[in-house]
């Protein structure tokens, strides 16, 4: 009997020997599982932080330049005293209503920045076309000229505000464009004028002039080229909103629209400037905005062998290059 029970006590201590060598390499195994995960976790977290990183750049880049909670206050300079500044280097004169307006008729000397867009509530719209002016060189005193000294020149004071420009430089010509031309109505120019050309010599081509092409691999060889200007004619808000690096904005939505006079003026604006040089035209898909340019700088003279549109448009840029853009 003791013998029979002596093999039962053994028998038992076996098989709870198995039990626990079976159960300490379950575990052994769940530990070497439970490390392997935990090792792979940090590299998934830093994939993922870059990613975090540059929306977080992004969000301060985007940040850095809002409205005003309020309307800025501005101040005024009568039209006597811009008449006795109309020809001073302290002062630069820049005419804030409709591009269309300006070519019709402006003061002399006056450069034209277009606010209709920020007047209507698309700030964007206005930093762009004021970083544009400002881009230029100005850094001396500012006279904004809208139609009475209000709406327009109150969304351009507050612009150039967010933009950090120096606002004892800013001023509004008190009761603008209206009261010049009723005190001074001899002293005004209309777009042909301001570039000393006769209006007659200024007409739309009777057909569409030819363009050619650049294609957006070419383009971009050449984006910091100081051969090559690129000019993006769509509308200034979509220029605000996205741009290639570099690229100016010259917004032709009212030539493109049948607005002749308004692209010329436009377009001189850009030539007046300085330059000289090849220009790419950046628009939506490389046909109407584009051509009415085209058709613009041809009118003016420019040498038509230095201008190309950018093949595709700015749609083909960014499908191509969609990291290679600026806001």
């Amino acid at each position: 009997m003791k013998r029979v029970l002596a093999i039962a006590l053994s028998a038992a201590m076996l098989v709870s020997m198995m039990a626990g060598c079976s159960s300490n390499e379950n575990s052994t195994e769940t530990s070497t599982n439970t490390t392997e995960q935990t090792t792979e976790a940090p590299e998934t977290t830093e994939e993922e932080a870059p990613a975090e990183e540059e929306a977080s750049t992004d969000e301060e880049t985007s940040s850095e330049i809002v409205a005003p909670e309020a309307d800025v206050e501005m101040q005024y300079i009568t039209v006597e005293d811009a008449s006795a500044n109309l020809e001073s280097d302290d002062y630069t004169f820049i005419d804030v209503r409709k591009a269309e307006d300006y070519a019709t008729s402006h003061m002399p000397g006056a450069i034209s920045a277009d606010m209709d867009a920020a007047k209507n509530g698309d700030f964007d719209a206005g930093v762009a076309t004021m970083q544009e002016v400002l881009n230029s060189g100005v850094d001396n005193n500012l006279v904004l000229i809208c139609y009475s000294g209000k709406t327009y020149a109150q969304a351009t004071t507050n612009v150039l505000s967010a933009l950090g420009y120096d606002m004892s430089k800013v001023y509004t010509l008190e009761g603008g464009f209206t009261a010049w031309t009723e005190t001074y109505p001899d002293n005004v120019e209309s777009g042909e004028a301001a570039a000393d050309t006769a209006s007659a010599e200024i007409v739309a081509p009777e057909a569409d002039v030819e363009m050619q092409y650049i294609t957006v691999e070419d383009a971009s060889a050449n984006l910091e080229s100081d051969d090559y200007t690129f000019i993006d004619v769509r509308k200034a808000e979509d220029y605000a909103t996205s741009h290639m690096p570099g690229a100016i904005s010259a917004d032709m939505d009212a030539a493109k629209n049948g607005d002749f006079d308004a692209g010329v003026a436009t377009m001189q604006e850009v030539l007046n400037s300085g330059v000289d040089n090849n220009l790419v035209l950046i628009c939506y898909s490389g046909k109407t905005y584009a051509q009415a340019t085209t058709n613009v700088l041809s009118a003016l003279g420019y040498d038509m062998s230095k201008v190309y549109t950018l093949e595709g448009g700015f749609n083909a840029w960014s499908e191509t290059y969609p990291d290679n853009v600026e806001a």
